[in-house]
């Protein structure tokens, strides 16, 4: 299938291409994939585990979930005291194993308060020691536990010492996929369920406390964690979660159900911060034999998750050891989650010229014209670029173009059509012959990073083939395309009422023999005019290649304050319509009475066939008076796909 552009005859048996004629581009055949993809800022997760044998090589879930979730009571990582001093003893085997050895990525909360504890204390005893206030509670496994008063100042400032400590500790550590906040509520979340209305009066609890309590909180979080994902558990306290986004902290839920999440965070919270570049993430009300006790579908349950913009989701229906041996019914709805969960990106459409003519001196060139679409259920919380590649038949890239979308990929909603234009220089270095395009998704800023697409095809370094390109010898053909020739030229330039023009044949700038006859312009416009001047390209522009365009400028005079001229090249359709300007740079004013050389760069566009080159007065409206010369105005063909 080919994509055609009607403006003229195509020799398409040698791939010629004519100023005034059809740029033809050929559809590449594309492979689409339903693979669950691995990509940053996204992912299935659950319940971290330590016994190797839960997580075995080539088990069923090996893909789909990738993140360990170690959920522990802060006495775990800080029994003894303040400070780093057993945090090795913790962090080093669950590194070791998920991180070095298995390759995948791993996540932490750490509770102050938790029923299921089969502790007396989820907050260590020392932080009590210290003189932090306490209530008495009964845990689910044990009859008392001890916790702290969550929006007393000392307990604050212990709280906001071990979240400094854990930041130097863990921030940025590779294989830390996210941390979350387990400083304030039952479990770190945002309610106090256990506590009594005397309790909170006794403890001295006031809403404004809560909410300067949770700010602090957040606030040290985004101090100590500036490299790694942050979640905090939403509820209804829209100013609590609203405070936390500004402060780059993400959003998570723990009560998804089959009607939906708690408080209805959906709707409420996440489909508006997504796209103001949150991360939203859920996890199941209760596990697999809960869900099944109330007659809640797995399925169902995940599907009404997906409704919403997330890009992590915890499957905590059991632990890895049971994931195991789970029934098709959990696997279907986990592999399904998997590949639709975060941002899922690929070309619905790649056309490109597929043959392309090299020179001594100039170089080929390949129009791409793409269409990218976002599968998945979530925004992109990163900006990427297009890596477009020539590879030989061994894989070596001959030629690549780094390409940053028009829209960033921040922007790629799910569902929506993103439309990219993009071209790709062959050096006139490289040999004639059969190649390949291809095309992968990169941070320029992290080289070792790809990110998967949702296609077939992918190398080691997630290229995805596209199509067949040949690189042919081109016929020759003189590389400019206009140059003027003063006095001769007048005639065809044309200039606004109120306007003169006239020759001078006065010698010019050192350096330039081959320039001697000059264009004056004199006079004040009497008309609204963007142009002092201007002529038609004679013999047309080539679609989808490049121009250098250049040209001389000396100004006697002109009005104080009028705009800096400069030349431009208007570049149209067949049809005469207009598509776009390209400037070269600006006559220095406080250079008057100089000549000076400008120059600019153009690149056409797939319909590209006429051109107007202008001396450019910078605005509509004003009439300056001016006297000008230009001379050697001239326009170079650089790079075309195919060449006459």
């Amino acid at each position: 299938m080919k994509t055609l552009w009607t403006i003229g005859l195509v020799l398409w048996s040698s791939i010629v291409v004519c100023s005034g004629q059809t740029l033809v581009l050929k559809q590449a055949v594309l492979a689409p994939s339903n693979e669950v993809l691995v990509n940053p800022n996204m992912g299935l997760y659950l319940t971290g585990t330590l016994n190797e044998k839960d997580v075995p090589p080539g088990a069923w879930f090996d893909k789909a979930i990738g993140i360990g979730y170690f959920r522990d009571d802060w006495s775990k990582i800080q029994p003894n005291g303040p400070g780093p001093s057993h945090f090795d003893a913790y962090f080093k085997p669950i590194f070791d194993l998920w991180v070095t050895k298995w390759h995948k990525r791993v996540a932490f909360r750490f509770m102050s308060q938790n029923m299921h504890s089969d502790s007396a204390h989820a907050t260590p005893q020392w932080v009590f020691d210290a003189g932090v206030p306490s209530e008495k509670f009964k845990g689910v496994y044990v009859k008392k536990q001890i916790d702290p008063v969550f929006w007393d100042d000392k307990y604050l400032k212990i709280q906001e010492q071990t979240i400094a400590d854990l930041g130097k500790y863990l921030d940025g550590r590779p294989g830390l996929e996210f941390i979350d906040i387990g400083s304030i509520g039952e479990w770190g979340e945002m309610h106090l369920m256990r506590w009594t209305p005397q309790q909170l009066a006794d403890s001295g609890y006031t809403p404004e406390k809560y909410i300067e309590a949770y700010r602090r909180i957040i606030d040290a979080f985004a101090r100590a964690f500036p490299h790694t994902h942050v979640f905090l558990n939403v509820g209804d306290w829209a100013t609590i979660n609203d405070y936390a986004a500004i402060h780059g902290i993400n959003f998570r839920q723990d009560g998804l159900t089959p009607s939906g999440p708690s408080a209805d965070v959906g709707n409420r919270f996440y489909r508006e911060y997504a796209r103001r570049g949150i991360l939203c993430n859920y996890e199941l009300y209760g596990g697999y034999d809960e869900m099944k006790q109330k007659g809640w579908g797995i399925a169902a349950t995940f599907n009404k998750g997906l409704e919403d913009p997330i890009s992590y989701f915890h499957m905590n229906l059991f632990g890895f050891d049971r994931m195991l041996t789970a029934t098709q019914e959990v696997r279907t709805a986990v592999l399904d989650a998997a590949r639709r969960v975060g941002y899922r990106f690929a070309p619905n459409e790649v056309d490109y010229t597929p043959v392309t003519s090299i020179t001594p001196g100039r170089a080929g060139r390949i129009m791409i014209k793409s269409e990218w679409k976002n599968s998945g259920v979530a925004p992109c919380t990163d900006s990427y670029a297009l890596d477009w590649s020539i590879l030989d038949n061994s894989g070596n890239v001959i030629a690549n173009k780094l390409s940053f979308p028009t829209v960033p990929t921040t922007h790629w909603w799910p569902g929506d059509t993103i439309s990219q234009s993009d071209s790709l220089t062959i050096p006139p270095t490289a040999g004639l012959g059969h190649y390949h395009l291809a095309v992968s998704m990169v941070k320029p800023e992290e080289p070792a990073l790809s990110i998967q697409l949702a296609l077939l095809k992918g190398d080691t370094h997630e290229r995805y083939s596209l199509g067949d390109i040949d690189v042919i010898k081109g016929l020759p053909h003189a590389s400019v395309t206009y140059v003027s020739v003063f006095p001769n030229d007048i005639s065809a330039w044309q200039k606004p009422d109120g306007l003169s023009l006239a020759s001078d044949t006065a010698p010019l700038v050192q350096g330039t023999p081959d320039i001697n006859g000059a264009l004056r312009l004199f006079g004040t416009p009497t008309v609204d005019t963007w142009n002092y001047a201007s002529t038609a390209v004679p013999k047309g522009l080539l679609p989808g290649s490049r121009y250098k365009l250049t040209g001389w400028m000396k100004i006697a005079k002109i009005t104080p304050g009028a705009a800096a001229p400069y030349f431009k090249l208007g570049v149209n359709t067949a049809e005469g319509k207009w598509i776009t300007n390209s400037p070269t740079g600006v006559y220095d004013l406080d250079q008057i009475g100089k000549w000076q050389q400008l120059t600019g760069w153009i690149e056409t566009d797939a319909t590209a066939s006429e051109g107007e080159i202008a001396v450019e007065k910078g605005n509509l409206e004003s009439r300056p008076t001016v006297d000008m010369e230009i001379a050697g105005v001239r326009l170079d063909l650089l790079e075309s796909p195919g060449i006459q």
